[in-house]
């Protein structure tokens, strides 16, 4: 199991907020939705490590 650090949870809600603006830009509400959801989930994760 990988081990999961602050860098690479940073890494990935970079990535999960670009691919949000563009699919807002796309107006593709659905995405959106779901990875907003996602990047709660990882942001929460995040606090939890800090």
């Amino acid at each position: 199991m990988k081990e999961i650090s602050k860098s690479y949870l940073s890494k990935k809600i970079n990535k999960l907020n670009k691919k949000i603006h563009r699919a807002e830009e796309q107006n593709e509400n659905n995405k959106v939705w779901w990875r907003k959801m996602k990047l709660e989930k990882l942001k929460y994760k995040l606090k939890k490590i800090n």
